[in-house]
C-alpha cells in the first residue's frame, strides 16, 4: 500500500502542523484555495500519480498520528475496507460528541437536516463499525472508490464529507470507522473566515505543496 494524505488548508495551526511532520508518508497540502478548488487539486493529483493506491483526507484543523494513519491502511488493506474514517470530537466544547453518525441518515435532505444521530464517545464499540456520515475525520479512500465519486461538495455549498457519503449511500459502499484512530478537532482555533481576510490583506495566493516522505 502507498498512501497519499490530502490536506486542503486555509488555515495555520501550529498543533496541527506539528503532526504532519510526525507521519512518514506523502502529503499533497492545498494552501490558501477555495475549498472547491482545493478538493478537485488534490483529487486530480492523487488520480495522475498512479504511484499512490489510496487518499487520506486529513482535515487542516485535525491532530492526527502515525499510528491512526497506519491503523487506517490496515483496515483498508488487510481488512478490505474502501474507505474507513477515524473519530473525533465536534469541537473543543464537546469532546465527548463525536463527528459520525449513525446509519439512519435521510441522504435525499441535504446536510445537517439529514444526518442521522449522533454517536458519542461512551456509545462506541470496541470494533469497526459501519456509519451513515463521517465528517473526514481522517478518512482513507481506495482509488477504486475514488474513480466512482466527486468530491465537489453538496450542490456547490460546501459539505464535501457529506456529499462523499451521499454518494458511498448510492455506490452501496459501506462507511467504516475505526474508534482506535482518534484525532483532536480543533474546530475554533482559527477560523477560515480569518484566513481568507489575513490572505487578501497580504495579497497571497494559493500553492501546494507535495512533501515526499520516502
Amino acid at each position: 500500500m502507498n498512501p497519499l494524505l490530502f490536506i486542503p488548508s486555509p488555515r495555520d495551526i501550529p498543533e496541527v502542523k506539528k503532526t504532519w511532520h510526525e507521519i512518514p508518508y506523502d502529503k499533497f497540502i492545498v494552501k490558501y484555495t477555495p475549498e472547491y478548488e482545493a478538493y478537485q487539486m488534490g483529487k486530480k493529483f492523487f488520480m495522475e500519480h498512479e504511484e499512490y493506491t489510496h487518499l487520506i483526507i486529513c482535515p487542516d484543523d485535525l491532530e492526527i498520528s502515525k499510528y491512526g494513519i497506519e491503523r487506517l491502511m490496515y483496515d483498508a488493506e488487510v481488512l478490505g475496507y474502501e474507505t474507513v474514517s477515524g473519530i473525533s470530537n465536534i469541537d473543543e466544547s464537546r469532546p465527548d460528541l463525536l463527528a459520525i453518525y449513525k446509519t439512519n441518515c435521510q441522504y435525499d435532505l441535504g446536510p445537517s437536516v439529514g444526518f442521522g444521530d449522533t454517536i458519542s464517545r461512551d456509545m462506541l464499540p470496541d470494533k469497526l463499525f459501519e456509519v451513515g456520515h463521517a465528517g473526514f475525520c481522517c478518512q482513507i479512500i481506495s482509488r477504486k472508490l475514488l474513480e466512482k465519486v466527486s468530491l465537489t461538495g453538496w450542490e456547490t455549498k460546501g459539505y464535501f464529507d457529506w456529499q462523499f457519503s451521499v454518494e458511498c449511500h448510492r455506490l452501496g459502499v459501506k462507511i467504516m470507522c475505526d474508534p482506535l484512530v482518534e484525532g483532536y478537532h480543533r474546530r475554533f482555533q482559527q477560523r477560515v473566515s480569518d484566513m481568507k481576510k489575513q490572505s487578501m490583506r497580504d495579497d497571497n495566493i494559493g500553492y501546494t505543496l507535495w512533501l515526499k516522505d520516502r
